[in-house]
């Protein structure tokens, strides 16, 4: 007579096999899924880089979010706003563009920072910008190599300034 089905030995085998896979996939997708959050700031810092070299071009001095016509992901041109995974002040304190995490994205805690500033030197039309992040080996490094990437200097910002930056 022939019997149908599993025997207990495939059906664990089989389980190993998805635990194993399972253990080494369920990793990789937790930091993709923090690298596709954290890959918001590039494009809103870009943003702001772009409009503010515009902005500068024209007016011969930078200015402030609502001036150039930015707004955050969070909607916001002036004041404090929230993304689902960032606020983005837009008060310019002591940096011209901040973001800051509201969730844990890996190893970059909540509350992390990513900072934007600009210098305008020889006149208007030599703007540079720093960026910087008050976790530079887990945030910058680590989840947003883009964002590290808009500087146009090797001057990182360490801490801020009263001016904001602005000349």
């Amino acid at each position: 007579m022939e019997q149908k089905g599993f025997s207990l030995i495939e059906l664990m085998v089989t389980i190993v096999i998805m635990g194993v896979l399972a253990a080494v996939a369920v990793p990789k997708l937790f930091g993709f899924m923090a690298k596709s959050k954290a890959s918001e700031i590039s494009v809103a810092a870009g943003t702001y880089m772009k409009l503010q070299e515009t902005y500068t071009f024209e007016h011969g001095k930078g200015g402030s979010w609502h001036d150039i016509g930015y707004r955050s992901p969070a909607g916001n041109s002036l004041g404090i706003a929230s993304s689902a995974n960032f606020t983005y002040d837009a008060t310019e304190h002591y940096y011209n563009w901040v973001t800051e995490s509201t969730v844990n994205l890996n190893n970059c805690p909540k509350g992390s920072k990513w900072f934007l500033n600009y210098s305008l030197s020889e006149g208007a039309h030599n703007i540079k910008f720093w960026t910087s992040s008050d976790n530079v080996i887990s945030c910058i490094d680590e989840l947003t190599p883009s964002f590290k990437r808009l500087s146009n200097t090797t001057t990182p910002i360490t801490t801020p300034t009263k001016s904001g930056g602005k000349e």
